[in-house]
């Protein structure tokens, strides 16, 4: 990691930011949490950037073991003070549904660019709750067509999740 100031830093925010947020909220549940932990790390980067030595990893790993060292702290402190509320008690917890919902979106959004065929088995079968010969009685395939399609299709839905930066 170069020092050539704020262009650097810059670089580094571009590339980095959104993986490292959803690395922190998926750890944090909050999103301002979330967002520090980014800041943070990219902070804290910048500060020990002398110290950063490539032959032992790509920035990625740096970036990303200041970060989960930042969320273990974050994590201890919390739990050392327990915040309950009575007015949380019997509550569902709104970030979870939030990210229930947007994890649901993004399923969805990444299945439509599945083809046809694909998305069929794969609705049909960890959807619906088909068993494989169920979904091959359903789609009128043979149960290793469908075997296939689910096997193509869950690799082709994880590499639509992994380009919308959804999994690493």
């Amino acid at each position: 990691m170069g020092t050539s100031g704020v262009e650097s830093v810059r670089a580094l925010h571009d590339v980095y930011a959104g993986p490292l947020y959803v690395f922190a909220y998926r750890r944090l549940g909050d999103s301002q949490a979330a967002e520090e932990v980014v800041q943070d790390t990219l902070v804290r980067a910048w500060r020990a950037r002398d110290r950063y030595d490539e032959t032992r990893g790509p920035v990625s790993a740096w970036l990303f073991t200041i970060a989960r060292n930042l969320i273990i702290d974050r994590v201890r402190r919390r739990d050392a003070r327990p915040e309950h509320s009575a007015l949380s008690v019997g509550l569902t917890d709104p970030v979870n549904d939030i990210d229930r919902m947007l994890e649901t979106w993004q399923v969805a959004e990444a299945l439509s660019g599945l083809s046809f065929a694909h998305r069929e088995a794969i609705l049909a079968c960890h959807y619906r709750g088909h068993t494989v010969a169920e979904a091959a009685a359903l789609l009128g395939v043979p149960d290793g067509t469908v075997k296939s399609r689910l096997y193509y299709g869950l690799r082709a839905l994880r590499l639509r999740l992994e380009e919308m930066g959804v999994v690493g």
